[in-house]
């Protein structure tokens, strides 16, 4: 009888090591996801349009896109 106690908390100590491993894996994923979507999200908000700008033009569009300058 005390074996099989002695067998049981034995696999439960190397049951709880690996969700303790397990845990820290899950939580180091998640920050590389975040990491990769916050990439992604950058990638997505850049100007986006039809062939090249000219600096100026650029400038411009995102005036009008941000309310500057216009006249009341």
């Amino acid at each position: 009888m005390l074996t099989a106690v002695d067998q049981l908390a034995k696999g439960i100590m190397a049951v709880m090591h690996e969700v303790a491993l397990l845990r820290s894996e899950v939580s180091s994923l998640r920050k590389a996801n975040e990491a990769l979507n916050k990439r992604r999200r950058a990638k997505r908000t850049r100007v986006q349009l039809g062939g090249s700008l000219v600096v100026q033009d650029a400038k411009d569009q995102l005036d009008q896109k941000a309310g500057v300058g216009e006249v009341a």
